[in-house]
């Protein structure tokens, strides 16, 4: 018998976040991603759900790639997250071998802060 997303207990989520916490790899694969995801949704094959935990992934990454030129550049996901854009600029370095200074690249970094009910979990562990 299935749930649906509305239907799922805490005890069905309690039990998941302990699975999460004792499993040995300490992440989730993209298989069981897309199985979770075919379950809530009610799909009927696992590749229908694998196609949207793709397509999915495929459009923050698109976006993210398209705003990385934009400093200060933020992606706010409901109650999941908030992704956001920071440029940093090179640094002088000195090469202890050859005693010279050179300067670095310019970088830009993705930063991920975790809100709602994740953050909730965060500061629970």
């Amino acid at each position: 018998m299935r749930e649906s997303a509305a239907g799922i207990g805490a005890k069905t989520l309690a039990a998941t976040e302990r699975r999460l916490r004792t499993s040995s790899k300490g992440f989730l694969g993209g298989e069981e991603l897309a199985a979770r995801v075919q379950q809530t949704l009610a799909l009927p094959t696992k590749k229908e759900a694998e196609h949207v935990v793709n397509t999915v992934i495929a459009s923050l990454e698109t976006t993210l790639l398209n705003n990385l030129g934009t400093d200060g550049f933020t992606m706010k996901l409901g109650s999941f997250g908030k992704f956001s854009v920071r440029h940093k600029p090179g640094i002088l370095r000195k090469i202890p071998f050859t005693g010279t200074t050179i300067l670095t690249k310019d970088r830009r970094k993705v930063r991920f802060v975790s809100l709602g009910a994740l953050r909730q979990c965060e500061q629970v562990n």
